[in-house]
């Protein structure tokens, strides 16, 4: 017995290796406080000079000791950084939701010795690319391509489909903010629904040109920065006649192509909104720019919306929100805004707020969201 009590007394505990690591892409996060022997680690979101606001974190933890709970301690100055559950992944591509948290401390079992913890479930610019070439393979006419080269020169992916003598279009965009990236799940939803065999989605894709980027602010994505309000603006106030970032300038292009061709008619801009807002809703442009046919066409457009994501545990809010003057100094420059601006009167733009601090703002929940709008995109559309 003496012996035994000897060899566990100094024997090496499982938790003396538990380690952080965030280098991988999207990996951030403010490392405050590690402590092995209770694995409580202390942390703060990421914060990155001049990259907007310091809300996203996602980070490894390994060599964890299966046998006792992980406590993480997140110090966030921003509420936006500071989700009601945590989410965690054993694989780094299934994401759950932690039980919910008191004043910001996750606990959780942990059932593998490595696990990754996050704001949200994470959609780097390798899933654009693994969704867009999916979707070109399903021999439902979508085709891959390269939207244009980042600021950084990282490659954005996007999809297009372009029937012949289509005479209508829509273009739906996501992530112009990098930490919201429950935008991106909903745009993936959107792509799969568009792909299926769904009858509705079969005539909408053979008879529409439609444009589809999961990714906008890919460098920020990449970094693991919030991209908000990032300097000199971030790109949802970059919709200018001289915008700062690639992908604003070739989304611009893309829509005036369109437009030029008599074929748009409709734009979504996907994000996430505040803590707070626990359903989504639509931002909308101001008066100013709607016209009699776009306020009735808005209209009709938010009631199919209403009829479709209403069912959906999200929900959606009968609530159009104002994004005008009284909004921001660069009102204008942003993206529905802009292309309110400067397309056809008929043409509807929008900025789709899902929520992500909710018990259904998960894998699942924002990929059947993005199922649900598809539907209502393609009623729209065909005129049902």
């Amino acid at each position: 017995m003496r012996i035994i009590i000897f060899l566990l007394t100094f024997a090496p505990s499982a938790w003396s290796a538990l380690q952080v690591h965030t280098n991988f892409p999207g990996g951030a996060m403010e490392l405050r406080k590690l402590e092995p022997s209770t694995q409580t680690i202390t942390f703060a979101p990421a914060n990155f000079r001049n990259r907007g606001w310091a809300c996203w974190w996602h980070f490894k933890l390994t060599g964890v000791d299966t046998n006792r709970p992980v406590t993480l301690r997140l110090q966030s100055k921003s509420s936006f950084g500071r989700p009601g559950r945590a989410m965690f992944s054993y694989d780094g591509r299934t994401w759950k939701h932690t039980r919910p948290q008191k004043n910001f401390v996750y606990v959780h079992r942990s059932l593998h010795d490595t696990i990754h913890f996050a704001w949200g479930p994470p959609f780097q610019l390798a899933d654009s690319r693994q969704l867009v070439d999916w979707a070109a393979k399903q021999n439902a006419g979508g085709e891959a391509f390269e939207l244009c080269r980042s600021n950084e020169k990282r490659s954005v992916p996007a999809l297009r489909w372009n029937p012949g003598k289509a005479r209508r279009g829509a273009w739906i965009q996501a992530r112009q903010h990098a930490w919201e990236s429950g935008s991106s799940w909903v745009c993936r939803g959107f792509v799969e629904w568009l792909c299926s065999g769904d009858q509705l989605a079969v005539r909408l894709r053979t008879t529409t040109r439609l444009v589809v980027v999961p990714i906008m602010d890919a460098d920020n994505v990449e970094r693991g920065a919030g991209g908000k309000n990032q300097l000199p603006h971030d790109h949802n106030r970059d919709w200018s006649a001289k915008p700062v970032w690639a992908e604003v300038a070739a989304a611009q292009k893309g829509i005036r192509t369109l437009n030029d061709a008599g074929a748009f008619d409709l734009f979504i801009d996907l994000h996430n909104p505040a803590p707070g807002d626990h359903v989504p809703f639509f931002f909308a442009p101001p008066k100013t720019h709607l016209p009699p046919v776009r306020t009735k066409n808005q209209q009709r457009f938010h009631e199919l919306c209403l009829e479709t994501l209403g069912r959906e545990p999200l929900k959606f809010s009968e609530r159009l929100r104002i994004s005008g003057p009284g909004y921001h100094p660069l009102w204008r420059a942003i993206s529905k805004n802009w292309v309110a601006e400067n397309t056809a009167d008929h043409a509807v733009a929008l900025t789709l707020e899902t929520a992500w601090n909710t018990p259904n703002s998960t894998q699942e929940g924002y990929l059947n969201y993005g199922r649900a709008f598809g539907r209502a995109v393609g009623r729209y559309l065909l005129g049902e």
